[in-house]
């Protein structure tokens, strides 16, 4: 019996050979989750606050280093010279021609002093050039004759002198000729009595010619005394005209606290003048701030009672030397800037002398505040 051939399995669909499949692909990323509202806002936040803090430090960087090239303070004020209004003569003043905080100009008569007593020293000192110059009036016309009476007694000296010689060279001629009988005692004796009444003629000519000398000077000596008289008349008037006390420069009129019939003393300030034809402003600058400016620097000033008006200045000069307050035991010699603290250790602060160019004389009062700028 013939064995069965095998017949294969019917093939189904799912038993077929299936072709190819692609290879697995990579996992997907992890999507990203999306910022709500509220963290956007956060974020924001953050960015704009790094950004602020930047900016801020930036501008404190900028502003350090503008005050630092260019200083400023507020510890200033506004200074004029001043002085005080003292006469030069003394007495009551009869008349005062000027009001406090008045403006006045140069030569403008502040007031007047009682000027009688004055005016009769100026009478006297006249009166007394007068007679001096009447005597030299009198002391010049006998002047020619006491010049001849000088040259006269000069000339009977003269003689005196001469024949005193001759009268004693004759004396000593007999001496030698007496002990030897050539001369007698008599001759002797006559020669010793001429030789007497001769010095005495010498000393009688000799004394009129020092009277005419001396009647001669006179007229010189009179001459030397007449520039003192002179100089005398002219102080009297000098003092006189001290009387009307006058402005110096043009002010204005500061502290005037008198009136009239008060007795004004030499040399003791009866008011100040303060002289408004230049203005500084004194400003006290940290002595690191100093490097920054030299003389004829410019400076930028306002006041605080005008902060909107702007005036320029030049530095004058920087203080060389201050005196602590704290140090201060006498009169002080030199500038006083005291410190802020006494138990910290602050940068000491210097005065610089501004000269204000273009000054408001309606704004600028002495002492008053001001703020300086360093360009």
């Amino acid at each position: 019996m013939d064995d069965p051939t095998p017949t294969p399995p019917a093939s189904t669909p799912s038993s077929a050979p299936s072709p190819a499949s692609p290879p697995p692909s990579a996992p997907a990323p992890p999507a990203r989750p999306s910022l709500s509202g509220d963290e956007w806002r956060k974020v924001a936040g953050q960015i704009i606050s790094i950004v602020v803090i930047l900016a801020v430090a930036l501008v404190i960087l900028c502003v350090w280093n503008i005050i630092e090239r260019h200083p400023r303070t507020d510890d200033a004020i506004a200074e004029a010279n001043v002085i005080g209004v003292a006469p030069r003569v003394h007495g009551q003043i009869i008349k005062l021609n000027v009001q406090d905080n008045e403006d006045v100009k140069e030569g403008d008569v502040l007031f007047e002093i009682d000027p009688a007593d004055f005016q009769l020293a100026l009478d006297n000192a006249n009166a007394a050039l007068a007679s001096l110059d009447q005597q030299i009036e009198v002391a010049r016309s006998a002047d020619e004759a006491l010049k001849f009476q000088v040259e006269a007694a000069a000339a009977e000296e003269k003689q005196a002198v001469s024949e005193l010689k001759q009268d004693n060279d004759n004396l000593q001629r007999l001496l030698p000729l007496l002990p030897k009988g050539f001369a007698t005692a008599n001759d002797v004796d006559k020669a010793q009595t001429a030789v007497d009444v001769d010095t005495a003629a010498v000393a009688a000519r000799r004394q009129n010619s020092n009277q005419a000398k001396v009647a001669l000077s006179s007229l010189a000596t009179l001459q030397a005394q007449r520039a003192g008289t002179v100089a005398a008349v002219n102080l009297a008037a000098l003092e006189l005209s001290y009387c009307k006390v006058t402005a110096p420069f043009p002010g204005k009129v500061v502290n005037l606290n008198i009136s009239i019939g008060e007795y004004a003393n030499v040399g003791v300030p009866v008011f100040a003048l303060l002289d408004t034809r230049k203005w500084y402003v004194i400003a006290n600058f940290r002595e690191g701030e100093l490097r920054h400016m030299t003389n004829g620097s410019l400076v930028d000033v306002y006041l605080m009672s005008a902060p909107s008006h702007h005036f320029t200045g030049k530095v004058q000069g920087i203080g060389w030397a201050v005196e602590s307050a704290d140090e201060i035991n006498t009169e002080p010699v030199v500038p006083v800037v005291p410190r802020e603290l006494n138990w910290v250790h602050i940068a000491q602060r210097f005065p610089v002398r501004i000269e204000i160019e273009n000054p408001d004389p309606e704004l600028f009062r002495n002492g008053a505040s001001a703020v300086a700028i360093i360009k």
